[in-house]
């Protein structure tokens, strides 16, 4: 059984160098890799490495993490499994662990390989330097199984509910606690219910496919992780859960019954083929009101705190950053999803039109909390959310350059932009809120 130490290793790691020889002497290349019995890989169509391996299909390889404690040499063979679109597991394997290859999937022309190791060399320098040939079974390099119950959620979009929720906390300025234990509660999984309920509704009616970037979201239906039946009821399951929430705090504050209506129905009309709001380019405005008036307002109503237009415009302002990592999916889909018969805003603008769209829903964001603060000096400390200006414009930047690669990543690049938009506005104002309590 190899060291545990060596398989954590193998499983943080995300790139590989690989050597090999063709006719014109050995050379090396560094591929992104996932384990599923061996270390799988994209290799280039056609390239000099994968007919250098069709040829000599041995090579050496070696993983680190650039750090000279613990590394692996090894060698062993590769073989070609095929094309990425016809492999759900192993594409699904590797996807999960490196998304970046969904551009190189995009782009066509690669073909999904494995190095089968055969001997598989440690190098251990963090107490006594040692070096050994590990014992192992290809059965044990392999990558974690998935959590696919939480996978389905998309669990990493969840951090934008939850912190709207949080926001509205703070601008209520008091908080009942048993009301926000179960708000938290309630918008993880009616938010997790949505997400699983617009992967179904998109893989059932073909807009995600398995070699598009597209909206595969937990790719859990992509990949083969988890029968469309199952997430449909599991959806469900959630979605009712949450709504028992719902009930029994509108029951307590009836003052929040209109926000949870708009973000029920701005959920479950989301992705409903052919008549949801995503198909009629109204997903932007369902979301911007869903994720922005509808939670940190609602929150708000929540605490027992009266509305303010200050707060409308703040609410407004997180709705729109949020809008902004939607809006960089679909600019970067518009071709996909004319295909699918989707209408969006980014379809209805075009190309000129996205872009000026794009970065309006980013820099007015700021415009609007300067205003809040005009209209309330209070909710000052909200304005240390423009420490983020620097990663907003690194995103001008990324969008104004259509040549860029990282426009194809751009809603990934928006995403840590809007969490920090987020969290710097949390942080500062509850500091403020601490201080004032103290003096």
């Amino acid at each position: 059984m190899i060291d545990r130490r060596v398989i954590n290793l193998l499983r943080k790691a995300k790139t590989m160098n690989i050597s090999v020889c063709d006719d014109q002497g050995p050379w090396g290349i560094k591929v992104y890799y996932a384990m599923h019995d061996g270390f799988i890989f994209l290799l280039e169509n056609e390239g000099r490495t994968l007919k250098a391996v069709q040829k000599n299909p041995r090579v050496s390889f070696s993983i680190d993490l650039n750090r000279p404690d613990l590394f692996v040499q090894g060698e062993g063979k590769v073989e070609v499994l095929g094309d990425p679109a016809k492999l759900e597991r192993e594409r699904g394997v590797l996807l999960s662990k490196v998304p970046e290859d969904l551009l190189f999937i995009t782009m066509g022309n690669v073909v999904l390989v494995r190095l089968v190791p055969e001997r598989i060399r440690v190098t251990d320098m963090s107490d006594e330097p040692k070096k050994y040939y590990a014992d192992f079974n290809l059965e044990e390099l392999s990558e974690k199984e998935p959590v696919k119950l939480l996978r389905a959620l998309r669990p990493w979009s969840l951090q934008m509910s939850v912190s709207a929720m949080i926001l509205g906390v703070l601008l209520a300025r008091q908080i009942v606690v048993l009301f926000f234990m179960l708000a938290i509660l309630g918008i993880i999984m009616v938010h997790g219910a949505f997400n699983a309920l617009s992967d179904y509704f998109d893989y059932i009616s073909k807009v995600d496919l398995p070699n598009g970037m597209g909206s595969a979201g937990s790719r859990v239906l992509i990949d083969g992780l988890m029968k469309p039946r199952f997430q449909l009821a599991y959806s469900l399951f959630l979605l009712t859960a949450s709504l028992m929430i719902g009930v029994y705090l509108a029951l307590a504050r009836a003052s929040i019954v209109p926000f949870i209506i708009l973000g029920l129905v701005a959920g479950l009309m989301y992705g409903i083929p052919k008549v949801g709001l995503k198909w009629l380019a109204l997903g932007d405005l369902g979301v911007m009101l869903a994720f922005g008036p509808g939670i940190v307002l609602g929150t708000e109503a929540l605490m027992g705190a009266k509305i303010s237009m200050a707060s409308v415009l703040i609410s407004v302002a997180i709705g729109m950053v949020i809008v902004a990592v939607l809006h960089a999916n679909n600019w970067r889909d518009m071709e996909d999803d004319k295909r699918a018969g989707i209408k969006t805003v980014a379809l209805l603008l075009g190309e000129k039109g996205s872009k000026a769209y794009y970065l309006a829903l980013i820099w007015l964001s700021y415009a609007l909390f300067a205003f809040a603060v005009f209209l309330d000096r209070t909710y000052w400390p909200i304005l240390g959310s423009f420490l983020t200006m620097p990663w907003a414009y690194r995103l001008t930047k990324i969008a104004m350059n259509s040549k860029s690669w990282k426009r194809k990543i751009l809603d990934q690049q928006t995403g840590f932009f809007t969490a920090l938009h987020m969290y710097f506005s949390i942080a500062f104002m509850l500091v403020a809120l601490i201080i004032s309590s103290i003096v």
